[in-house]
């Protein structure tokens, strides 16, 4: 293990060592910094959230030359979706152009923890297990973190020339850097399925009905994560009745060849639940401080963009702290913070988009069937918007082209296949409105600059 002692002032301090601050700090330590990581807990954690990298994430990774965290923890690879609609389905690869990744599916405990075992080893950083209990704030300016070591009783400071906030989704400290307005959607139920088979092997399976909607994809060679959304700010409740509600609502639903593994993993009764929450990226510029990945900017992790979001940033804020030898240059540190906030939006913007965009799409009756009828016409209808969701492709126009295409599809077609009647013509319109209705405030949340524009022209192909 790193040692663990403090210098008087080291250059870079990073709050937290998940996913996104592990990987700084592991990426920053390639330019000689001098870091130091606090984190609550350095033990293998077992939650059922970022067990799915999307391509885009992957390559990322690779990008900074650590795609050698997958290895050694049984990820399986994914190379696509089985859309599964009322008993119908349609599978959609990602994209394979130019060598470009498969996705990942693992433990996410354990790519953490091989993340954290090369940060252990680096000599320029040293890592703390314990509490950050506070930013250190002189004169408006964040100059470093009290914080208590495990087991200590007394509090320690250390003090940086940049402190990046990087405490995840439960973040302690984000309103001193951000003015963040989150809504909680409701959680997603976990369960872990052993030794059965999905219809597609290596594949996500999206599974949209008349019931909340499901993600499954494997996460070891022999277990598949499912995730079930519940919507509501208290999670839902458990128990034998709880047992028998997921049989009656979700067993028919399951893939056959899962069904049996489905229900002896609900027998077992081994659950656990996470808060899904959208937040807007929204940071306070303050000197000497930068925040990032889930402490900054969360969306539904329906389609599993939250690793691939959290890389961007981390690629994006290292690329521009890279050419800066001397961290006590304060302009040099405000500059390269305030381009990474202007513009980190590039690598996260059609993530969040089409996160919350189909969550909203797969509660709605119509649009949800007008989504899966959409991309079953393969060609560039699942093509492409498998590629945003890869995480490959980045064009917010084109995501928001193929959202209000859906919309007016589900419409031709609800016209087409019935008699057009002023009903039909008014349930038709409502769907495109419906559509917009979702799209537009997520675009406003996305650069709202580029956002209105893209909104008007949106509207202007509709009318």
């Amino acid at each position: 293990m790193s040692n663990t002692g403090v210098n008087k002032e080291v250059d870079v301090l990073i709050v937290g060592a998940g996913i996104a601050g592990a990987t700084l700090a592991a990426n920053l330590a390639k330019t000689g910094k001098n870091i130091v990581v606090v984190e609550r807990d350095l033990s293998e954690r077992d939650v059922i959230i970022g067990e799915l990298l999307q391509p885009g994430g992957v390559q990322k990774l690779g990008e900074m030359g650590f795609t050698s965290f997958i290895d050694q923890i049984d990820a399986q690879p994914v190379y696509g979706y089985d859309i599964i609609f009322e008993g119908q389905d349609y599978v959609i690869p990602y994209p394979n152009k130019n060598g470009e990744p498969s996705g990942y599916g693992f433990r996410n405990g354990a790519f953490l923890q091989n993340i954290r075992k090369h940060v252990l080893a680096l000599d320029n950083v040293r890592v703390i297990e314990g509490a950050v209990t506070d930013l250190i704030d002189e004169k408006d300016t964040i100059v470093g973190a009290s914080f208590k070591r495990k087991d200590a009783i007394e509090e320690e400071q250390v003090y940086a020339k940049l402190t990046v906030l990087t405490d995840g989704p439960l973040s302690t400290f984000r309103e001193k850097l951000s003015k963040p307005v989150n809504k909680l959607n409701g959680y997603f139920l976990g369960l872990l399925l052993k030794n059965c088979e999905l219809p597609y092997a290596n594949h996500g399976h999206l599974v949209m009905g008349d019931h909340p909607p499901m993600v499954i994809y494997p996460v070891t060679s022999t277990s598949w994560r499912v995730l079930i959304d519940f919507k509501g700010e208290k999670p839902p409740r458990m128990g034998r009745d709880f047992k028998k509600f997921l049989l009656e609502e979700f067993e028919n639903a399951i893939p056959q060849s899962a069904r049996k593994a489905f229900k002896a993993t609900v027998e077992e009764g081994k659950f656990k639940t996470f808060p899904n929450h959208r937040l807007p990226a929204n940071p306070i510029k303050k000197e000497g401080a930068v925040i990032l990945g889930d402490a900054l900017n969360m969306r539904h992790p329906l389609t599993g963009g939250g690793m691939t979001a959290a890389f961007n940033d981390v690629l994006r804020l290292s690329n521009n702290l890279a050419s800066i030898t001397d961290f006590s240059n304060k302009k040099q540190i405000g500059k390269a913070i305030q381009k990474f906030y202007e513009t980190r939006h590039l690598g996260t913007q059609t993530t969040n988009i089409l996160a919350d965009g189909l969550y909203g799409v797969v509660y709605n009756p119509d649009l949800r069937k007008a989504f899966f009828e959409y991309v079953s016409r393969g060609d560039k209808y699942a093509e492409e918007t498998c590629s945003i969701l890869a995480g490959l492709n980045k064009d917010k126009k084109l995501l928001l082209n193929h959202f209000i295409g859906m919309a007016r599809y589900g419409t031709q077609m609800r016209i087409t296949n019935s008699e057009k009647s002023k009903e039909t013509v008014t349930q038709s319109l409502t769907m495109v409105k419906d559509a917009v209705g979702i799209i537009t405030p997520l675009l406003l949340s996305e650069k709202p600059d580029t956002g209105n524009k893209l909104m008007l022209e949106a509207l202007n192909r509709i009318i």
